[in-house]
C-alpha cells in the first residue's frame, strides 16, 4: 500500500481523523469518473487546455492523499496538455487511470482498516 500512498504521512497530516478521511475518498470516487471523462474528451476533440486543466483538478484531489504515483501521472498529463503533445498522451491517460484506480483501491482497503 505505501507504493500508492503513504499510510502515516497521509493519517499524520489528518490528525488521525478518519471521518474526514471517509469523506474525501468518497468525494474522489465521485469526482475522479468525471474528471478522467473530461481528460479523455479533450483527447478526443484535440482540445490540450481541457486536458491539462482537468489534470490539474486530479492532481490537485489526489496529492490531498499522500499518493505520488497518481500524482506523478496526473502532473505528467497536466504537462502534456499544457505543452500541446498529443503523441504520448494515450498512454499517459491511460496510466493515469490505472493509477487513480490503484488509489481508489488502497484508500478503500485502509478505510477497512479503521472499522476493523
Amino acid at each position: 500500500m505505501n507504493d500508492i500512498i503513504n499510510k502515516e504521512e497521509l493519517l499524520g497530516e489528518l490528525d488521525g481523523d478518519w471521518e474526514f478521511l471517509e469523506e474525501s475518498v468518497e468525494m474522489l470516487m465521485e469526482d475522479a469518473p468525471n474528471l478522467l471523462a473530461e481528460i479523455k474528451n479533450g483527447l478526443a476533440g484535440n482540445d490540450t487546455e481541457m486536458i491539462w486543466k482537468n489534470a490539474h483538478s486530479v492532481k490537485s484531489m489526489v496529492g490531498n492523499f499522500s499518493a505520488k504515483r497518481a500524482f506523478d501521472a496526473a502532473y505528467h498529463v497536466e504537462g502534456l496538455g499544457r505543452k500541446g503533445v498529443a503523441g504520448e498522451m494515450d498512454i499517459a491517460i491511460a496510466s493515469l487511470e490505472s493509477e487513480v484506480d490503484l488509489l481508489i483501491e488502497a484508500l478503500t482497503d485502509l478505510l477497512k482498516t479503521k472499522q476493523s
